[in-house]
């Protein structure tokens, strides 16, 4: 591993890829781009899934990048809406995926490898998976970027499980102006010279936890991943890969939602910056990280105790982070379940797990 380079996620195949990318020289955008594609291919329910991600570094700022869903319905008339909750249809549930477009406009903003060669783990991981169907559909990903998602198969299979003929709203015109969002990141002073980065936008009490890789590379960068992934998603058989339920079904009687709003994701991931300090950190099992625990982080203890304290203090199942200073980087993984002393470190699990401060 190159120094000043480390990586870990909360899936085994995200972490192996992102830590692949950057033993070939990669970024620490390449590393959370890499993984996130292997997962995609081991899961069918990541590839679409909400996302969102945050880099800061040297020359980089502090952005934060939205791939959170959006409300369907663009170029539709209103439909008449649902009487009741119990009338509505899996398809009025189908949201606006922008988690590709994201991540083509987060890999452009930092990658250094091509993005066929990122998107790799993932067409390999599916085909083990035998879903030959969401391998192709990776494969186009590296070849077009997010325009895969208007190529005319896969343009007819998502409007065949959320378009007007199977009840929802979702149309061709969503699927060609889902433009993800490039922002400043939001910044809060959590202690003397230390400075705690998170995405700008509310969370949402409804949003479903998620999973997260976290990296930093040689070159000064640090980055961090969300997805949310869902265990009750619609299929699309022809793709092999599973939606959530997302987008707000309109009901009669009740204010639509406009069509292009973006919808509660969750975003449990930060990134903390002090002097010649670094940490990206995510939790599992939480919709948001509350950065007034990070502190701990800041007070000279082993990193794996020091993220065990921020988990017990958030409620977290698990917890993830990368920590680079002046001496070196280093990544830990806190799996549910396990309890990190000073003395203690959780068994290496390929994912980087494992390394004391």
């Amino acid at each position: 591993m190159i120094r000043g380079a480390a990586a870990t996620a909360s899936d085994a195949s995200a972490a192996s890829a992102a830590r692949a990318a950057l033993e070939a020289s990669g970024s620490a955008i390449d590393a959370i781009v890499a993984g996130f594609f292997a997962a995609a291919g081991a899961q069918p329910d990541v590839l679409l899934a909400p996302s969102v991600a945050l880099a800061a570094g040297v020359g980089v700022g502090a952005r934060a990048f939205d791939g959170r869903a959006i409300q369907p319905g663009r170029g539709a008339p209103r439909p008449r809406g649902f009487v009741d909750e119990q009338s509505v249809p899996d398809a009025a549930r189908v949201a606006v995926p922008r988690s590709l477009g994201m991540l083509v406009l987060l890999h452009g903003y930092l990658g250094r490898a091509r993005l066929r060669e990122l998107v790799r783990p993932g067409v390999l991981a599916a085909e083990r998976a035998g879903a030959s169907a969401r391998a192709e559909l990776l494969r186009e990903v590296g070849s077009l970027g997010a325009v895969a998602l208007r190529a005319r198969d896969v343009e007819r299979a998502l409007l065949a499980v959320g378009g007007a003929v199977a009840g929802g709203t979702l149309t061709a015109e969503d699927l060609a102006e889902a433009v993800p969002a490039e922002v400043e990141a939001s910044s809060i002073t959590i202690a003397a010279g230390a400075t705690a980065l998170q995405a700008p936008w509310p969370v949402g009490e409804l949003a479903r936890p998620a999973d997260a890789i976290v990296a930093c590379d040689g070159w000064g960068t640090i980055a961090a991943l969300a997805y949310a992934r869902t265990d009750d998603g619609i299929a699309v058989p022809e793709l092999e890969i599973v939606l959530g339920r997302d987008a707000v079904p309109v009901r009669r009687g009740i204010t639509r939602l406009a069509p292009g709003t973006p919808l509660p994701a969750a975003a449990p991931i930060a990134i903390l910056q002090r002097s010649t300090l670094a940490a990206a950190i995510a939790l599992t099992g939480k919709p948001r990280l509350e950065v007034s625990a990070l502190g701990a982080l800041l007070h000279g203890a082993a990193l794996e105790a020091a993220l065990h304290d921020v988990r017990r203090q958030l409620g977290a199942e698990g917890a993830l982070a990368v920590l680079r200073d002046d001496r070196d980087a280093r990544a830990v993984h806190l799996a549910p379940g396990f309890a990190a002393t000073m003395e203690t470190r959780p068994a290496d699990d390929g994912s980087g797990a494992g390394a004391g401060r």
